[in-house]
């Protein structure tokens, strides 16, 4: 973790390496640790209060959840800014007017210089920087939601333990959407380390269990067992496969296109706010099409159920919002399979919340991921 990526793609790593840029590279190491300890964390608890209310309540929209929980991405401004305010604040006699003014005013010339080397990259130098920035944003947005609400559906389709397996595979189309866009290269460790993951993950899933069958069962609202549930199993099996896939490619593109040669927080939590600008005035539009076809008909959710979706959007935004800054500052396959690193975590937590103690399957999977996010590690650290 103590270096940056070797993408051709990216001008900042085509620089060599020199004594004078180990502190910047060690500095933006420790960074990613800190936001990828984040954000698991935040998944953890996004993960745990996420059961609880399909536990508790009936409130079965994915679309207007997902839409909920995108919008709050707006208010990663105000808490950046908050944050910037804090690391500028160095002297108490200093007036909080002028320090909000001073900070206001270095956090846009740093945006823009970041954009500008964003465009200088990708080769739009001569496009209007507002256009620019409006027509990425949309993209990213777009390509957030899509495998975003493809795992919500695939809930109600397969088994939680087929979801989480198929779903967390998003490391390998990472890996291979990375050589694909990123020229990056096609490294034994890496190859291992993803496949180790991979196999760790279905572990977790597919080890013959001593539970109730009714664990795994297919909640597809019809109460059969046979056909219908096999064809909603396998039906959920496919979107979840798809899901993996665009999330993979969302990575990749969002590391391609939208991450400046020298990724900062400040950048990475900018394109969070304006994820969550574009999905409240545009992604808003499939809620009206899906209640006049029929497939989500729109219903407010009562009081109780509305905080707990805020619970789960706070939670959302903190997650993306990390995942985003470990992906700018090191790589997609490095973000992608140290995310992996919350099936682990989830089910420890569960051993806390329910009482009841790890089957060997997950532990034999989480010593699978932990080995493979190991081996990623040392050969993240021996790049340039």
């Amino acid at each position: 973790m103590s270096s940056s990526p070797t993408y051709h793609s990216v001008p900042v790593n085509d620089i060599p390496a020199s004594p004078t840029l180990q502190p910047i590279r060690r500095g933006r190491s420790m960074l990613a640790a800190v936001m990828l300890a984040i954000c698991i964390v935040s998944f953890v608890l996004q993960t745990e209060l996420a059961q609880y209310v399909q536990r508790t309540t009936n409130y079965h929209k994915p679309y207007h959840i997902l839409y909920v929980s995108h919008c709050c991405y707006v208010f990663m401004a105000p808490v950046q800014f908050i944050g910037e305010l804090i690391a500028r604040y160095k002297s108490p006699n200093k007036a909080l007017v002028e320090l909000i003014k001073d900070t206001a005013r270095e956090c846009k010339l740093e945006l823009e210089q970041s954009l500008e080397d964003l465009q200088e990259a990708r080769g739009r130098q001569n496009e209007s920087r507002l256009a620019f920035s409006i027509r990425t944003v949309i993209y990213i947005a777009i390509l957030l939601t899509i495998p975003s609400y493809l795992w919500y559906v695939s809930v109600n389709l397969t088994s939680m333990a087929n979801l989480t397996a198929i779903y967390n595979t998003g490391c390998f189309f990472a890996y291979l959407f990375s050589i694909m866009m990123l020229g990056d290269k096609l490294v034994f460790s890496k190859v291992v380390a993803v496949f180790l993951c991979i196999v760790g993950v279905f572990t977790m899933a597919f080890w013959p269990s001593t539970t109730s069958p009714e664990d795994d069962q297919v909640s597809d609202g019809t109460g059969d067992d046979d056909n219908n549930g096999y064809a909603a199993s396998l039906l959920g099996i496919i979107v979840a496969a798809i899901a993996a896939a665009t999330y993979g490619f969302y990575e990749v593109y969002y590391k391609k296109y939208a991450t400046p040669p020298r990724p900062t927080v400040l950048f990475a939590n900018a394109v969070t706010t304006g994820i969550g600008i574009t999905t409240f005035l545009l992604l808003w539009i499939p809620i009206p099409i899906f209640h006049w076809i029929g497939h989500e008909t729109f219903e407010a959710p009562d009081l109780r159920t509305f905080t707990y979706m805020l619970g789960i959007a706070s939670m959302s935004v903190v997650y993306n919002a990390t995942f985003m800054c470990v992906i700018a500052l090191v790589n997609p396959v490095f973000a992608a399979v140290g995310v992996m690193l919350t099936v682990p975590a989830v089910a420890i937590t569960d051993v806390f919340v329910t009482g009841i103690m790890t089957p060997p399957s997950t532990i034999v999977g989480s010593i699978l991921i932990l080995i493979g996010f190991y081996i990623l590690n040392r050969q993240v650290k021996a790049e340039p």
